[in-house]
């Protein structure tokens, strides 16, 4: 019989699935303050929201599956 890993207590919020999709959003919650027509304020910060959730990306990408 084969057992899992045990996962690190420590760290065990630290995974990569959850993780991943929250950047994912905040990526698509840029380009979506990149394209609408309304508010100035939502493009001018938009780039840091796409900067922001691409880098988190790379980072969380490094985190271990389980």
């Amino acid at each position: 019989m084969i057992s899992k890993p045990k996962r690190n207590k420590k760290f065990g919020w630290f995974r990569r699935g959850p993780l991943e999709n929250i950047a994912t959003a905040v990526i698509g919650l840029g380009v979506f303050m990149l394209m609408q027509p309304f508010s100035i304020f939502l493009y001018s910060h938009s780039f840091k929201f796409i900067l922001f959730g691409t880098l988190a990306f790379v980072v969380v990408s490094h985190f271990p599956d389980e």
